[in-house]
């Protein structure tokens, strides 16, 4: 098949279409199906459209049925059709999704976890896929003949027909997409969007994915909505500003032309062009103060496999609210995972957006292995801190048989300052390397299985970094 026909075809499926908005919902439908396509699931464009415009869109903005009414040989599908369609916009989590208006990557998502195991069951599923053009696609169906048309049309209607079918198995996916996660997603947006600083700051579908089908995302995302009303609420920063001050310290080889020596303006211009493409020209110094080393907080996330269940939902939840902090005190801030090794990093500042995906889709690879992973962060570390450019600050997030050699500790604590949360230790804490730390906390048992005291201990330890960053 080629692509122009692939293209009329899913076009043409419109015509089936039972959902209708105030404004042009063509062109989201097309940007959903690229992004499906992206994740390898292709769908009749129709189901895209109709679907996707229950997530985006409250059911009160939408119009049901066909604005010309169906053939007789397709009414009973088209009435069916609307009929569920109707259903899955009165469900409880696809009606809060829609308020919070996803963006088009999440709705993308949100359309796979509701199709992307069970379309491809339908024996009407056409593998079939490519991307479509974004604008100049009105007269692209009249590119099929009336034959070719009739053929198309009868197919869609059959994978309508058998999603029907399977309506209960849809309807209880719609019933357990996870609306707190979206509207978690929405907070941190709000939050984020106005502090990124990076060029590219786009959150990568599959880590989208990822999250959604997350161990134990319920739980995070409960604890995380918990705490960050408290973490993002207004802070006053002082309106104090500083200046430059002093007077001349000297004759310099570098400088701008303002600065330039009057005397050296004296010189022929050969002359003068000639010393300045040697750097030979004299420029009047300023004094300068020396510039103290730029903060950098890194976050360590121990991700091995006894970091599960609810060490799992306070470690990644504290670790969000923590980068939220120190992005809002404008404190660069580094987020990564480990377990047998360093997993990749993020820099939680200059891409805010990515942090919530890569916290809570992230998934161990490996077992652990202390001794290398502390290892590499020391070198790391080391370079980091060359020329004394970067002060760095530890915050390592574990459990209580988090092993570390003791050499390695106290090579670190020349280069950072080091602070630790053991979660959960199971019988008490007995660590050599205790007496190195700069500050450790232990989140005990009893406080993460009442949700209100691990709340109380999540925003004292949050408060507690904050006024050691301030």
């Amino acid at each position: 098949m080629s692509v122009r026909a692939f293209i009329a075809k899913q076009l043409l499926s419109l015509s089936l279409s039972q959902v209708r908005s105030a404004a042009d919902s063509t062109t989201q439908a097309v940007m959903w199906h690229n992004q499906l396509h992206r994740l390898g699931l292709s769908l009749p464009l129709v189901v895209v459209h109709d679907l996707g415009l229950l997530l985006a869109t409250s059911a009160s903005h939408l119009r049901f049925g066909q604005e010309t009414p169906p053939s007789p040989a397709f009414r009973e599908v088209a009435e069916k059709y609307r009929s569920l369609l109707q259903t899955l916009a009165a469900i409880e989590p696809i009606e809060q999704i829609a308020a919070l208006r996803p963006n088009d990557k999440l709705i993308a998502v949100l359309l796979y976890k509701l199709l992307g195991s069970l379309a491809p069951l339908l024996p009407s599923f056409d593998a079939t896929s490519a991307e479509l053009p974004s604008e100049g696609f009105d007269a692209t169906p009249l590119l099929l003949s009336p034959l070719d048309r009739n053929r198309e049309t009868q197919r869609q209607v059959a994978f309508l027909r058998e999603l029907l079918n399977s309506s209960v198995a849809l309807t209880i996916r719609a019933e357990l997409l996870d609306a707190q996660a979206v509207r978690l997603l929405s907070l941190h947006d709000g939050s984020t969007g106005l502090l990124s600083q990076a060029s590219d700051n786009r959150i990568d579908l599959l880590e989208l994915l990822a999250m959604f089908e997350a161990d134990d995302l319920r739980d995070t995302v409960r604890f995380s909505l918990d705490l960050l009303p408290s973490v993002l609420e207004a802070q006053h920063v002082s309106g104090a500003q500083s200046y430059p001050t002093g007077g001349y310290a000297g004759l310099l080889n570098r400088g701008s032309l303002d600065a330039l020596l009057p005397s050296e303006l004296a010189s022929d211009d050969e002359l003068f062009y000639a010393r300045f493409a040697q750097s030979e020209l004299l420029y009047l110094g300023r004094e300068r103060q020396v510039e103290a080393p730029h903060p950098l907080s890194y976050i360590l996330v121990d991700c091995s496999p006894s970091m599960r269940g609810l060490r799992q939902v306070f470690a990644r939840g504290l670790a969000l609210s923590l980068c939220q902090r120190m992005i809002h005190a404008h404190v660069p801030v580094q987020l990564r995972f480990f377990d047998g090794r360093l997993h990749d990093a993020v820099r939680a500042d200059l891409s805010p957006q990515r942090i919530l995906p890569y916290l809570l889709g992230f998934r161990s690879t490996r077992g652990r292995n202390y001794g290398r992973v502390f290892r590499d962060l020391r070198r790391e570390v080391q370079a980091l801190c060359k020329s004394n450019k970067t002060r760095v600050t530890i915050y390592l997030i574990t459990h209580a048989e988090c092993h570390i050699p003791l050499e390695t500790v106290a090579a670190l604590r020349q280069l950072a300052v080091c602070n630790a949360i053991f979660v959960r230790p199971s019988a008490g804490l007995q660590l050599d390397y205790l007496p190195l730390l700069h500050r450790y906390h232990v989140v005990s048992d009893e406080a993460l299985r009442a949700e209100s005291d691990r709340k109380k201990q999540a925003l004292a330890i949050i408060s507690h970094v904050a006024d050691t960053a301030s």
